[in-house]
């Protein structure tokens, strides 16, 4: 069974003053496939290794199944550490590696043996056993690092970028095995990846990060249709969305209309909530957002209902076999993602690194004896989220 996991304004600032993660708060369930997902950078690595124990925690809690974990060594922690690059002991053989944490704690050799022959089934590498590291593919060695955290039967799976050095046939297939393993044992996981396709076809719920702070946490479907802020519209969704500078009208006698600079876009009555709540923007400078998908190319003759036209003319045809992506231009003014806010003023001094050695120390002396005892603020982005909210452009 998976364990919970609970960050309270958990912070990492290293000796140089750089901030990796900044006062992050996140609940995951017992079970729940979580996907970390960010640009390089965003602290989402750093991050994963805290709650691993590979790190140091500057401030904040990190609770595992409501117990205070931050001063607890890695073994204590009950979880497993998949890593990009499958770190394989090369002088064993795959069985060997696979059923190295069972041989550690020094379990009866026919026992390891029925474990890492039943984890090598499951992961279809049962006829790999004999080989080293260097005689296996990525896509083997790969699975050889699943096995060998799926042996132990840990209650957290901590997922590092497992798949990112893999093409992208095998990391496609890869990836459906991993959360298939993850479901079957209950365990909880906490996948990291740059890979917004990836985090959507994985996560039972998606955190976004940036320069070390949460941007949002939701399911896919949410992420997608009402992101937070503008990083979140750009990030999710593929291809990335349009964001404009405009700027709403809204008319006392009049309907309501965004300026996209040389064109104006009626919105559709009777107006939706969302749409309704623009008036209290009018007139102020509004990041528009608009999904590809949510555009379609024909006559203005041909808009339905509840189509709005827009006039562009086609720069680029980039075509995908599938599909093609045509790039227009609006006459308007394209937006960049704004930047990142200033993180608030910290209130609390970090701790040093002679004061979290001591703690760890301190606290390891209490187990010990314990032991003995025991045997003895961002700008709006309007995305068009009804189907019937599509603008039609010729």
């Amino acid at each position: 069974m998976g364990s919970t996991i609970t960050l309270h304004d958990l912070a990492k600032t290293y000796p140089n003053g750089q901030t990796a993660v900044n006062r992050l708060s996140l609940a995951i369930e017992a079970g729940e496939f979580l996907v970390l997902l960010g640009p390089s950078g965003c602290g989402k690595s750093t991050l994963l290794r805290m709650i691993a124990g590979l790190e140091t925690i500057t401030e904040g809690e990190l609770r595992l199944n409501g117990r205070l974990a931050n001063d607890l060594d890695p073994s204590e922690r009950d979880v497993a550490m998949i890593f990009q690059s499958f770190a394989l002991y090369p002088t064993m053989t795959a069985a060997e590696n696979i059923g190295f944490p069972l041989a550690v704690r020094k379990q009866d050799r026919p026992h390891v043996a029925a474990q890492v022959q039943t984890v090598a089934e499951t992961l279809g590498i049962g006829h790999l056993l004999a080989r080293s590291p260097s005689q296996l593919s990525g896509g083997e060695r790969q699975r050889v690092a699943m096995g060998r955290a799926v042996v132990r039967r840990p209650s957290v799976f901590l997922m590092d970028e497992p798949l990112s050095s893999l093409d992208a046939r095998l990391r496609n297939r890869l990836r459906m095995e991993m959360l298939s393993v993850a479901r079957s044992t209950g365990a909880t996981t906490v996948y990291v990846t740059h890979d917004q396709a990836e985090a959507m076809a994985l996560g039972d719920r998606v955190a976004v990060l940036r320069d070390g702070a949460l941007q949002q946490v939701d399911t896919p479907r949410r992420l997608y249709e009402l992101p937070a802020n503008a990083f979140v519209a750009s990030f999710i969704g593929t291809p990335r969305i349009n964001l404009l500078h405009g700027t709403v009208h809204a008319p006392i006698d009049g309907s309501l209309s965004v300026s996209l600079g040389a064109q104006h876009l009626p919105l559709p009555q009777p107006l939706t909530h969302d749409h309704q709540m623009l008036r209290v923007v009018q007139s102020r400078p509004l990041l528009i957002g608009l999904r590809p998908e949510a555009v379609r190319i024909a006559e203005h003759s041909q808009a339905t209902p509840f189509e709005r036209p827009l006039t562009g003319v086609v720069e680029h045809i980039e075509f995908q076999g599938h599909e093609a992506l045509l790039h227009l231009s609006l006459g308007g003014r394209q937006a960049d993602v704004p930047p990142q806010p200033l993180p608030q003023e910290q209130h609390k001094p970090p701790r040093n690194t002679t004061t979290d050695l001591a703690r760890r120390l301190l606290h390891r002396v209490r187990t010990a004896k314990a032991t003995r005892s025991t045997h003895e603020n961002h700008q709006p982005c309007i995305t068009y989220r009804n189907p019937h909210d599509r603008a039609s452009a010729s």
